[in-house]
C-alpha cells in the first residue's frame, strides 16, 4: 500500500484544517561571491527539445474527457537516453492507468499504459516497471521492460496464499507456470529491497506545477556552475557513504524551495513509512544542512505557487517555508500547484552524475 498516492489531492483540500508547524530559513551567506557562487542562471532560460511536445500533450489531456481534478503527471527518464518520459496519471481509481510518452528523434511517441490506482513502480537498477494488483486473498503482479519502443512483459507472478483460511488450494505461479514456494520466493528475491521509484503522481495539473515540471525541474544540472556541482557531488557522496549498506533505497532531488533559482538538495532515506528527508542548501563555499528531518515515506509535498513544503503526520499536516521567515501555517492557502519531492535520483554515483548533467 502506498498512502501517498492520493495525498497530493488530500493536501489541497485539507490544507487549512489540519494541525501545522513552521520553520524559518537558514540565512544565506552575504559574503563576496566565492568560487562556488557563480553568476545566477534562470532555469527557465535552459531549453530542451521535448518541452514543447510535452506541454502540448499535457494541454491536450487537460482538455479531454479523461481529465479530472484527481489527475496528475510525472517526468522520469525510464529509457536511459537522457530525456525524461512524460507519465500522465488519469486518476486514483483502481482501474486508472498511467499513459507513458517519450520524445526521440524530434517526435513524440506513446510507449503504452502502466499501473493500477494511477501509479506504478519503477526499478531503475533493472530498468523494469512493476505492477501489482491485490485482490481478495490473491496477488497478481508483473514486471515489464522497454523493447523496441514499447513495454513488454518480462516476468509475471501470482500468489493466493492469503486465501488459505478459506480452504482454497494454494498456488504460486511464475510466468503462468505453477512453482514451489521456495522457487517463487527465489525468483522475486532479487527485486525486493532494491531502489524503487513510485511514478505517475508527482505533479498536479496546476499552472505553476506544469511550468515548474516543463521549464525548471530538468534544468538544475545546467544552472549549477562547476563549483557548485563539485560541492553537490562531494556532499551527496559523503551522505551515501555515511549510510553504507542502508542506502539501497535512498534517493535525492534538486528542487528550488525558496524561489531564488538555486536548488536545495532534498535527500530521502528510503521509501518505507518511517523514511524521512533531510534538506541541504548552498552557502558560500559549503553546503549546509537545514535543522531537522522532514516528511514520511521519504517524500515531501511542495506547493510551488506558495513556496511552502509540508508533510502528513499523526495529527494532520505540518508546514514549513524557506521563502518567508514570517510564514505562519495558519494563513497558508494552497495554490493548487503541488509536487512530491525527494526521490528523483538514486543516491549513488550514477544518480549523482545524472542529476548534474
Amino acid at each position: 500500500m502506498k498512502p501517498l498516492k492520493s495525498l497530493i489531492l488530500a493536501a489541497v483540500l485539507t490544507a487549512t484544517a489540519a494541525a501545522a508547524g513552521c520553520s524559518e530559513a537558514k540565512p544565506r551567506s552575504s559574503s563576496p561571491q566565492s568560487e562556488a557562487e557563480e553568476q545566477a542562471i534562470s532555469p527557465e532560460s535552459i531549453s530542451f527539445e521535448w518541452q514543447k511536445s510535452y506541454q502540448s500533450k499535457l494541454d491536450e489531456f487537460k482538455g479531454s474527457e479523461k481529465f479530472s481534478s484527481d489527475s496528475a503527471f510525472d517526468l522520469y527518464d525510464m529509457t536511459g537516453d537522457g530525456n525524461p518520459e512524460l507519465i500522465i496519471s488519469q486518476g486514483t481509481d483502481k482501474q486508472a492507468v498511467c499513459e507513458i510518452y517519450s520524445y526521440s528523434g524530434g517526435a513524440l511517441s506513446e510507449l503504452g499504459n502502466a499501473g493500477f490506482d494511477g501509479e506504478f513502480d519503477y526499478l531503475p537498477e533493472f530498468g523494469l516497471t512493476r505492477e501489482e494488483y491485490h485482490g481478495d486473498g490473491f496477488l497478481l503482479g508483473k514486471f515489464r521492460k522497454f523493447d523496441g519502443g514499447e513495454l513488454i512483459d518480462f516476468l509475471t507472478y501470482s500468489d493466493n496464499s492469503e486465501s488459505a483460511s478459506s480452504g482454497a488450494s494454494i498456488k504460486h505461479e511464475i510466468n503462468g507456470e505453477e512453482v514451489l514456494l521456495t522457487e517463487y520466493e527465489a525468483e522475486l528475491a532479487q527485486y525486493i529491497g532494491t531502489l524503487t521509484m513510485h511514478l505517475g503522481r508527482k505533479y498536479t495539473f496546476g499552472d505553476d506545477a506544469i511550468n515548474y515540471a516543463i521549464r525548471r525541474s530538468q534544468s538544475w544540472g545546467a544552472v549549477l556552475g562547476s563549483g557548485r556541482k563539485q560541492l553537490c557531488r562531494k556532499k551527496l557522496l559523503e551522505i551515501a557513504d555515511a549510510m553504507g549498506d542502508e542506502n539501497k533505497d535512498a534517493a535525492f532531488e534538486l528542487c528550488d524551495l525558496n524561489g531564488d533559482d538555486v536548488p536545495e538538495i532534498v535527500v530521502s532515506s528510503g521509501s518505507a513509512t518511517e523514511s524521512v528527508c533531510t534538506i541541504y542548501y548552498f552557502s558560500g563555499d559549503t553546503i549546509e544542512q537545514l535543522d531537522g528531518e522532514y516528511g514520511r515515506y521519504g517524500r515531501l509535498l511542495f506547493d510551488i505557487g506558495s513556496l511552502v513544503f509540508f508533510s502528513e503526520n499523526e495529527t494532520g499536516m505540518t508546514y514549513w517555508s524557506l521563502a518567508d521567515s514570517e510564514f505562519s501555517a495558519d494563513s497558508y492557502n494552497s495554490s493548487g500547484s503541488i509536487m512530491e519531492i525527494g526521490r528523483e535520483f538514486a543516491l549513488n554515483g550514477v544518480g549523482i552524475d545524472a542529476s548534474l548533467v
